[in-house]
């Protein structure tokens, strides 16, 4: 029997000490289907996820001044931030999760976490890779 290198060894000790990163969703529940508006209207609180390790403070957006998501359509979105501003977006299914394809700037991948719950994921403009790293999660009002 051969016995593991030094190098083997070292690199084994090395990734044990690594942080750990967080995995979050990246495919979301099967009870709502996606690439459809319906399941998105209503008021919705945006902050970060929550777990061991992780530090929350305040929700970007609060239900006090939630942010609003009509049905523009069966495979459209409109939404509008407690801002005023509103984007229109096109949606479409992809992998288990939704895309929501804006009519300039970055799309954003939406995976639902419960029918209360779901996460966000910009997607780069240069690379076109989702910020998996970097989710919002909106919690409805």
């Amino acid at each position: 029997m051969q016995r593991p290198s030094f190098f083997a060894v070292l690199l084994l000790c090395l990734a044990a000490t690594l942080p750990v990163q967080a995995q979050f969703p990246r495919e979301g529940i099967v009870e709502i289907p996606n690439g459809v508006s319906a399941p998105f209207a209503g008021s919705w609180a945006v902050g970060f996820p929550e777990g061991e390790g992780m530090i929350n403070g305040e929700p970007l957006v609060s239900c006090d001044q939630p942010v609003r998501l009509q049905p523009a359509g069966e495979h459209a979105l409109s939404y509008l931030a407690p801002n005023g501003r509103q984007i229109l977006f096109e949606l479409t299914a992809f992998s288990g999760r939704t895309t929501w394809f804006p009519p300039a700037g970055e799309s954003i991948i939406a995976v639902w976490t419960s029918p209360e719950e779901f996460f966000s994921y910009s997607v780069t403009l240069t690379n076109g890779r989702a910020r998996w790293d970097a989710p919002h999660v909106y919690r409805r009002c």
